[in-house]
């Protein structure tokens, strides 16, 4: 399929978090206490060093992002964040998932965004959101006097019952709260990206304290208490604190990390058995996420199989044609997408975390269909997801025939969508270009953009599709001793150093 393409690689060691994110690693990240401990084929450049080029969807998708996102209020986000610390509100709580039990998530989703966007764009408008939230975050933190920080409605007695061993869990509720944990995780993942994207010091202050709560809440559990309230969504809650550890080089949080790990999804998993018929989707993805980030930091084989296990089914197994995945949120029987077309196929959150998924597996062994598969799902699902008039965003891209997309209220939804697709738009520049272990240079997606890559001292502007890969290879690496003849000043041109 890309046959004009240098060479296909993605997203190494630090991929993003199930939530928000995705954080692109530089080699050797002096930010990281932990290095991966097998061996990485490749590694993305900073956002920081990808700039989109005007004129393509890519572009305006990104830009309309940005405007959507400086017109939240922070503080009507954080509303509930002041209520439950016993602080006062700054404005109205915003309709949809916020005014009800998921209150908070998209906090930590617009953090996440907010951080990446400033990368990408360089405006310092998106830092200062980011101190802002950060600095509010931890008055909120620090009158709670406990680690904790949330908005979850009923938040304190529903987690003091699990501190204790009374655990009423399933599917979707944890002792009266709606996928508590998830939330927990949005949060964490923004303030995990607000250090890592932002260097903001206080949020992995914020951050680290929330983990030592979480460490309190659980370690006590036994472990058949600890699987009673895993029947509960719980999100990337593995894969977050595994983050904090490989930040921080405190093996507790390793450790801690291991305590979300479910009997009855991740062990058929592990044994490359195929759970997922009748399983909510995005319940599970960030779990083979996490899953891939532990065998990066540990080298555990079972995390592995888990984690590409996972990948080859969902993808050859129970994914559309536009590389997204579940009807009405659920997985189907293998094989069986055709059977399962409805107005409420393909919940963009769950691609937004399979490209998470697919970035860690492509940096372990590149192949070509790893990275088919996200170019498809990226420009099919994810940029399909946008209205690129206004930048509102689709919970499902409906595939039956005669329906249409139905796209978010920018102030009264607030769905998982919302939050995902805030993140979606603002790290187009994440997965375009990326330098091989060996120093080459690889070119994924052919999104116009300008690639500064600092250590050989040259600017690389976009591909023209007449060179092929065999050319390109050689080009980069006689490390651009030949290159003169193949620059370009034109629009359409190659390179231009």
């Amino acid at each position: 399929m890309k046959s004009y393409f240098l060479s296909l690689i993605f997203l190494a060691c630090f991929c993003h978090l199930a939530n928000g994110q995705s954080y692109v690693p530089e080699k050797a990240d002096k930010r990281f206490k932990i290095q991966p401990v097998i061996q990485l084929k490749a590694y993305a450049f900073s956002t920081k060093d990808v700039t989109l080029s005007e004129g393509s969807p890519f572009k305006n998708a990104m830009d309309k992002d940005a405007a959507y996102l400086l017109s939240i209020n922070p503080d009507r986000l954080l509303h509930r964040f002041y209520t439950n610390a016993g602080l006062p509100v700054k404005g109205d709580i915003y309709g949809g998932w916020e005014d009800s039990g998921l209150s908070g998530h998209t906090m930590g989703h617009y953090l996440s965004a907010c951080a990446i966007m400033y990368t990408s764009t360089k405006n310092e408008v998106f830092r200062q959101r980011v101190e802002y939230l950060v600095n509010e975050l931890e008055k909120c933190q620090k009158a709670r006097k406990t680690g904790y920080v949330g908005a979850i409605p009923k938040e304190d007695s529903l987690f003091a019952k699990v501190a204790k061993g009374d655990i009423r869990s399933g599917g979707f509720d944890l002792n009266g709260g709606w996928s508590p944990w998830y939330t927990v995780h949005k949060v964490m993942a923004g303030l995990i990206d607000a250090y890592l994207y932002c260097d903001n010091k206080k949020a992995l202050n914020i951050v680290t304290g929330m983990a030592d709560w979480t460490a309190k809440t659980i370690n006590p559990l036994s472990p058949e208490l600890l699987q009673k309230m895993l029947k509960c969504e719980y999100g990337g809650m593995s894969d977050a604190l595994a983050n904090i550890y490989a930040i921080t080089g405190n093996k507790k949080y390793l450790d801690l990390s291991y305590k979300f790990y479910d009997d009855f999804v991740m062990v058929p998993l592990s044994n490359r058995i195929d759970p997922m018929a009748g399983k909510h989707s995005n319940t599970n993805v960030p779990k083979a996420i996490g899953s891939a980030r532990q065998h990066e930091l540990t080298g555990k084989q079972s995390d592995k199989t888990i984690a590409s296990f996972f990948w080859d089914i969902m993808v050859h197994d129970h994914s559309y044609v536009i590389g997204g995945n579940s009807n009405y949120e659920y997985c189907t029987e293998p094989h069986k997408l055709n059977d399962h077309l409805s107005d409420n196929t393909c919940e963009t959150c769950n691609t937004y975390n399979m490209l998470k998924l697919t970035r860690h597996l492509f940096c372990w062994n590149p192949s070509s269909e790893l990275g088919d598969y996200y170019e498809r799902a990226l420009y099919n699902h994810i940029l399909a997801s946008q209205n690129p008039e206004n930048g509102m965003m689709c919970y499902f891209v409906p595939l039956r025939m005669g329906t249409k997309k139905e796209f978010s209220d920018p102030f009264n939804t607030f769905t998982c969508c919302v939050g995902s697709g805030m993140e979606n738009h603002s790290k187009y520049t994440e997965s375009i270009y990326f330098e091989g272990n060996e120093g080459s240079l690889y070119v994924n997606l052919f999104i116009p953009s300008v690639l500064n890559w600092k250590s050989r001292g040259v600017k690389l502007h976009r591909l023209l599709p007449i060179l092929k890969t065999e050319t390109l290879r050689f080009l980069f690496r006689q490390k651009y001793l030949s290159l003169s003849p193949y620059v370009s000043d034109n629009p359409g041109g190659l390179l231009r150093v």
